[in-house]
């Protein structure tokens, strides 16, 4: 695992053009939580017994996504990510999803053709926001507060919260995963009963996928613009609460409502990669959708 982990930052390193590749992502981590979240969801190519190359796969219910797919600079250019990318798509067919996903490069013509190979077709772009921490207060209610008959019962709201917006998605591992791994914690609005208005997954410092004083919401959604509005100022409360300076989200432009009011809120975008689906279809991202996620 720590030699997956070090590709991974020397391939994005390297792609990137920093002078010191080993550096990319400083102490954020997108390797070892995901595969302490499903190891029989990690793929690792070798070459000669030596490690290669690795790709991650999520299921979020009825959608998956996968990333990030790395391969050593050693092998660029030996089709070392298609020899991913084939057990990557048997195992999202094995799995019955109703579609599946993932994040690229939007300026990078290879990766796109890649993918269009297995069947991933580019949609809308993914902004990758974040804003100054101003918020103050405490968040309306935190998961990791709860006993747990009342945990169970808010994952249960979760998971009809989502479903109500794309049927069968169900990010009930994420908050989990963030609560056995102790990487944040996950912000409910909720007043008691089986009825959520939204919910936001926090990573928060570093060894999440946050970093340094950072809060990094991985996944969020919420019923209305109303809602919305509102998790995001108790998100911000949570980050401020967490002691951190920055809030950081993806948005998919296909949700063009949640990325306005995203706007309104003081996010701005620092980066753009671009959403690939497969099959040809918008899954959730569609402009009614009050969702906040990426699929890095």
């Amino acid at each position: 695992m720590p030699e997956v982990r070090r590709i991974c930052r020397v391939a994005f390193g390297t792609f990137l053009g920093m002078p010191d590749p080993e550096a990319c992502f400083g102490d954020k981590e997108y390797v070892f939580t995901r595969w302490k979240a499903n190891p029989e969801a990690a793929l690792v190519a070798e070459v000669d017994g030596k490690v290669a190359g690795s790709n991650f796969l999520t299921r979020w219910g009825s959608f998956g996504f996968f990333g990030p797919l790395t391969v050593s600079p050693e092998f660029w250019n030996q089709r070392i990510a298609q020899k991913l990318l084939e057990p990557t798509v048997e195992l999202f067919d094995k799995w019955g999803l109703r579609e599946t996903g993932l994040f690229t490069f939007a300026h990078s013509p290879k990766h796109v053709a890649l993918y269009q190979k297995f069947g991933f077709w580019p949609r809308f772009l993914t902004a990758l926001m974040s804003k100054t921490v101003n918020g103050r207060g405490e968040p309306w209610i935190q998961y990791s507060g709860l006993e747990e008959a009342a945990r169970a019962q808010a994952l249960r709201a979760c998971r009809e919260l989502t479903d109500s917006i794309y049927e069968g998605l169900d990010v009930t591992s994420e908050i989990q995963a963030v609560h056995d791994q102790n990487l944040g914690d996950t912000v409910l609005l909720w007043e008691g009963g089986d009825s959520l208005d939204g919910f936001a997954v926090c990573h928060c410092g570093p060894d999440t996928e946050a970093g340094h004083d950072t809060c990094y919401l991985k996944f969020a959604a919420a019923r209305s613009d109303k809602d919305f509005a509102r998790l995001l100022k108790d998100a911000e409360a949570f980050a401020a609460a967490c002691g951190v300076h920055r809030l950081e989200a993806g948005m998919n432009l296909g949700r063009r409502q949640a990325y306005r009011q995203m706007l309104q809120n003081g996010f701005r975008t620092d980066m753009q990669g671009v959403a690939m689906h497969r099959p040809d279809a918008p899954a959730y991202n569609r402009p009614e959708a009050f969702v906040v996620d990426d699929w890095r």
